[in-house]
């Protein structure tokens, strides 16, 4: 007799050890990562395993982890792939090494996760969910290689789920806008040494405007309230907007580009010094 399992990666912090958290209240059995701590080491429905996102090996090593506990028993009921960083700077500035680090946590983790447990998921006829953002829908200055990874997730998601649509595998893209987690700290935490002195005025408006109104935004338990919702649907749609003001946030994306663009220049007093 299988039990239900739930696959989440990036567990250390934010809207995954929310998430965790909430299954385990339900006595739900999880198998998560983690990268710097290990917050569930003690309960027995738990599955905890140490895994850099930037290393095949440590994604290797985890899958089979997987692997091993649904030979035991367990099959996948949801991999929710969630593990993720924002960096960003001035395009002109940015260092590609930032480009690539964000690409292998925020995309080819993904990728490479859920290549090696699709057996398991047509076994189980499974979940799987991957945290995008409405960042892949509307691209904010400052934000390239974040947004750009984000971007590529809504393809891959497109291309996923039609792929495997046919095996009875669902694929759900999260959207989320501003949710408090640790994320916005971090991004207010990272080395700005290399930007032009042109941008520096615009990029502490987009600091204060928008990265520290994250902060403030969507309680993270309301965020994993409505992520675990969708996770209990037969029939999910293929993506949702999670927001705490999803009609905004809708608004935004069909927005024209000209319009945002004017919006932006004015709301991060992009004039650069004229």
């Amino acid at each position: 007799m299988t039990k239900e399992l739930y696959v989440i990666t990036g567990c250390d912090s934010g809207i995954g050890k929310a998430c965790t958290e909430m299954l385990l209240n339900k006595g739900v059995n999880t198998a998560v990562s983690y990268l710097e701590t290990d917050h569930f080491k003690n309960d027995a429905l738990c599955h905890s395993f140490r895994a850099d996102m930037t290393k095949e090996s440590d994604i290797q090593k985890f899958a089979k982890s997987i692997k091993r506990l649904c030979a035991s028993g367990f099959c996948i009921k949801t991999l929710f792939c969630n593990a993720g960083v924002a960096l960003g700077g001035p395009v002109e500035n940015t260092p590609l090494e930032v480009y690539r680090r964000v690409f292998e946590i925020n995309y080819f983790s993904y990728v490479s996760l859920i290549q090696k447990l699709i057996p398991l998921l047509r076994e189980s006829r499974g979940m799987i969910m991957i945290h995008g953002s409405l960042a892949g829908r509307i691209a904010l200055p400052f934000l390239a290689p974040y947004t750009s990874s984000k971007f590529a997730l809504e393809a891959f998601a497109d291309a996923l789920r039609r792929e495997l649509n046919p095996f009875g595998i669902r694929t759900v893209l999260l959207e989320t806008a501003a949710v408090a987690t640790p994320i916005w700290t971090k991004a207010r935490g990272t080395d700005n040494s290399f930007v032009d002195k042109v941008y520096i005025d615009s990029l502490n408006a987009f600091m204060a405007n928008f990265v520290d109104s994250g902060s403030m935004g969507m309680p993270v338990e309301k965020a994993a309230e409505k992520i675990l919702r969708i996770m209990e649907m037969e029939r999910p749609r293929t993506r949702y907007i999670i927001s705490g003001t999803p009609i905004n946030s809708f608004i935004q994306t069909i927005l024209p580009d000209r319009v945002i663009d004017r919006l932006v220049k004015k709301y991060f007093r992009m004039n650069y010094g004229k």
